[in-house]
């Protein structure tokens, strides 16, 4: 479970955030039922929206405060992040939208409890917290608990693309409302073109009315949390124009999917945030589209869903059809699976260099490789804090040298630490 959901964030020093987490965590019992209070009294007519799922939920939750033009949440989406947001924001009738993360069982019921969603969005299903959840199954039913309060009128929006997400349906008290690219989606992608450099353009049928967004989010990964934006303000009676023009005005978060130019011309593409297999396909799905000559820097996979020498040589085999050179940040037998995936693709070994995992060294290999023009992807599990790297490419001095961080940050760009 993250510390928070890295939107709006602010640059506390470690112990303040060590703090402050501290007293999500452990002050959860009174702020829960304080929060159950205020949804009962003075926010029982506020519409809530709980944004849940393995990945996906920062962007979604974004997305759709920007439909809405909405504040976003200030506490994170761990412990008593999201009841403590509803307990500050509860006097005012506006929507509220909640990312709402879960580490361990018996969270998701806590969260459900403590706000009562009358929305709620699932963005996916993956293989995080499997150690702490199960198997996907496991980890599916445990996240369905958001429904177990949900108003009886409520609306849940699922992404209808990913079967452990549809299947949440049969929990659900209310209405059913699937968004994705499959044609039985009642929210759907028509259309997709890549408007490089600048984001994404996007043809949707939005209950029937075909919609043109031109998001600055990348790739087919963009279109999820636009999709569900959409169908969240269309339920709210949002004006439509206003909804469009607020997603288009989004930007990406730090750390996911997030394009910068380099000084030298090049484009860092930086992922950083999360390592779990999901998202690194997910990322190389936007860089392969993308018409450059593409690098990687590749961290450690998170939360490996198996035997992790398998996962890396197929991940290997991938990039020998995408990228031109990869350097890897991590494990030595991590690198020489990747390497042998890729050699096994027809790539040559030349191509992969194994920077240890140090960051530094991996910055030293690159500006000897970056071009202009380029686009590099940098991606990465959070404890390697590889936007340290990305940070180092922009030209911003980075003083850290933690080979893995577990400082409760959303990302190093806030770390008075850098």
């Amino acid at each position: 479970m993250t510390g928070g959901s890295g939107t709006g964030a602010t640059a506390f020093s470690p112990p303040v955030r060590r703090l402050r987490r501290f007293g999500l965590q452990r002050g959860w019992p009174v702020i829960g039922a304080a929060s159950r209070l205020a949804r009962a009294t003075l926010a029982r007519r506020k519409p809530v929206i709980a944004v849940v799922g393995s990945y996906g939920k920062t962007t979604t939750t974004a997305a759709i405060a920007a439909a809405l033009g909405l504040p976003r949440p200030r506490f994170g989406n761990a412990f008593a992040g999201p009841a403590l947001d509803l307990l500050l924001r509860g006097a005012s009738r506006k929507p509220l939208a909640l990312e709402v993360g879960i580490g361990r069982k018996g969270q998701m019921i806590r969260h459900a409890r403590a706000i009562r969603p009358d929305i709620v969005v699932v963005t996916s299903i993956g293989t995080e917290h499997a150690r702490s959840l199960g198997d996907q199954e496991g980890i599916r039913e445990e996240k369905a608990r958001i429904f177990a309060r949900m108003r009886p009128d409520g609306v849940a929006f699922l992404n209808g693309d990913d079967p452990h997400v549809r299947a949440m349906a049969r929990h659900v008290p209310g209405v059913v409302v699937t968004f994705g690219f499959g044609a039985d989606n009642d929210v759907r992608l028509l259309d997709r073109r890549l408007d490089w450099p600048y984001g994404t353009r996007l043809e949707i049928d939005l209950f029937g009315e075909r919609v043109t967004v031109r998001t600055r989010l990348l790739g087919r990964i963009a279109a999820y949390p636009v999709l569900a934006a959409l169908a969240v303000a269309h339920r709210l009676g949002q004006d439509r124009r206003e909804a469009v023009a607020g997603i288009e005005r989004l930007e990406p978060t730090p750390g996911r999917l997030r394009l910068t130019r380099l000084p030298q011309g090049s484009w860092l593409l930086g992922d950083e945030h999360k390592g779990n297999i999901e998202t690194i396909h997910a990322a190389l799905d936007v860089l392969e589209e993308i018409p450059a000559r593409r690098l990687v820097v590749m961290g450690e996979i998170h939360e490996p869903p198996g035997s992790i020498g398998p996962l890396y040589r197929a991940l290997g085999a991938r990039l020998a059809g995408i990228a031109t050179h990869v350097v890897m940040v991590g494990s030595r037998k991590s690198f020489l699976s990747l390497r042998s995936g890729a050699r096994q693709a027809g790539l040559s070994p030349d191509v992969f260099t194994h920077a240890g995992r140090e960051w530094r060294k991996a910055f030293d290999i690159l500006t000897g490789l970056l071009q202009p023009e380029d686009v590099l992807l940098v991606k990465g599990r959070d404890r390697q804090r590889l936007m340290r790297l990305s940070l180092a490419l922009t030209g911003r001095p980075v003083s850290c040298g933690l080979v893995d961080c577990a400082l409760p940050m959303p990302g190093c760009h806030v770390c008075p630490r850098l």
